[in-house]
C-alpha cells in the first residue's frame, strides 16, 4: 500500500488546487472507483446519489453526502472512459459562482496508475474568502485522495 503521496498544491493566480497520487492498482480499477456511484460512495463522503444509478457520463446529475457537511450538487462534464472524468459541484447548481470544476486524469504508470485531481474555478468576494476557500478544498483533497488510495488498494478488483 501506498504510505507517501505528495499534498495538495494551491494556485492562487489560478483559482485551483492540484493534486496527483500514485495508486498500486491498475486504471480500470481506479476508473471505478471514480465513476461508480457505489464506489465513490466508499471514499468520497459517505453517499453518491445520481439520477440514472449507474456509472457516471456526461450529463449525469447527482449529489454527494459529507459527514457534517450535507450534500453537494454535482454535474458531470466530460467524460473519457478509463482516461478522464470531470464535474462541476458545489452547494447549489443554481449558483454557479458556487460551484468548481474537478477534473480527474488517469494515467497508467508502471504496474499502477497515476491520478491527478485539477480543481478550478474558485471564486470569494474578497482574497481572504478565496484563500479560504482553496485552502479548504486543498484540504479536503489531501484527505479524500488519501482515502481513494487506501479504498482502491484494499480491494482486489
Amino acid at each position: 500500500m501506498t504510505t507517501t503521496q505528495p499534498r495538495t498544491s494551491v494556485d492562487l493566480d489560478a483559482r485551483s488546487v492540484t493534486r496527483t497520487v500514485r495508486v498500486a492498482a491498475k486504471p480500470d480499477a481506479v476508473w471505478r472507483a471514480i465513476s461508480e456511484p457505489e464506489h465513490v460512495a466508499g471514499w468520497f463522503g459517505d453517499g453518491c446519489e445520481t439520477d440514472g444509478g449507474g456509472p457516471l457520463g456526461p450529463g449525469t446529475r447527482g449529489r454527494l453526502h459529507f459527514p457534517g457537511e450535507g450534500w453537494f450538487a454535482f454535474e458531470v462534464t466530460r467524460v473519457e472512459p478509463g482516461r478522464l472524468l470531470a464535474y462541476r459541484w458545489g452547494q447549489s447548481q443554481d449558483d454557479p459562482d458556487r460551484m468548481t470544476e474537478a477534473e480527474f486524469t488517469l494515467r497508467e504508470d508502471g504496474d499502477g496508475t497515476s491520478l491527478t485531481v485539477y480543481e478550478t474555478g474558485f471564486s470569494g468576494d474578497t482574497d481572504d474568502a478565496l484563500r479560504a476557500a482553496l485552502d479548504g478544498n486543498r484540504e479536503g483533497w489531501d484527505i479524500e485522495l488519501d482515502e481513494l488510495v487506501e479504498y482502491v488498494e484494499s480491494r482486489t478488483w
